[in-house]
C-alpha cells in the first residue's frame, strides 16, 4: 500500500510539473512589435508550428502595414500584469509605459518609494513611474537591440 501511495504522489507530480502552454487564447499580453516597441493585445490563436498569434486593439499594428511577424515566441510575450516589488532592482531592464498602451525597453535607474526612474534604452528618454507601469523582460529576451 505504501509503494501504490508513494507511486500515486510521483505521478501526481509528473502531470503537475508537465509543461503547459504560458499563453493561453484571450491572455492580455504585452508583445514586442518590433525593436523593443511593445504594445498590449490579445492572444488570438495558438500557432501550429509554436508561438501565438496577437490581436492588438489599434487596426495599424494588425495591418499589411505592420512589422510583427505571424507568430510571436515566448521571449517577446509578457503577461499584461505589474510585477511584484521584490522583483525589479536598480539596473534591471524592464518593459517600461512610455506613453497609454505603448511600452519599450528600459533599464531603472533609481527606486525611490513607490517610484521608479528608468531610461529608455531606443533614446535615452528618462521617466519615473509606478510599479503598474513596469513589466519584467521576458527571458531571453533582447534589451531593445534591432532584431
Amino acid at each position: 500500500m505504501k509503494k501504490l501511495f508513494i507511486l500515486f504522489a510521483i505521478l501526481t507530480l509528473f502531470t503537475a510539473c508537465k509543461a503547459s502552454p504560458k499563453f493561453k487564447v484571450n491572455d492580455v499580453v504585452l508583445a514586442d512589435w518590433y525593436q523593443g516597441n511593445w504594445h498590449i493585445g490579445k492572444v488570438s490563436e495558438v500557432c501550429k508550428e509554436g508561438g501565438w498569434k496577437i490581436a492588438y486593439g489599434d487596426n495599424f499594428y494588425n495591418s499589411g502595414e505592420s512589422q510583427k511577424p505571424a507568430c510571436y515566441t515566448e521571449d517577446r510575450l509578457v503577461q499584461n500584469v505589474a510585477p511584484s516589488a521584490d522583483e525589479i532592482k536598480i539596473g534591471d531592464i524592464v518593459i517600461a509605459e512610455w506613453m497609454e498602451d505603448a511600452y519599450y525597453t528600459a533599464k531603472v535607474e533609481k527606486i525611490d518609494g513607490d517610484k521608479y526612474s528608468v531610461k529608455f534604452v531606443s533614446d535615452g528618454w528618462e521617466s519615473k513611474l509606478t510599479l503598474d507601469k513596469v513589466r519584467v523582460l521576458p527571458a531571453g529576451a533582447k534589451s531593445g537591440e534591432k532584431k
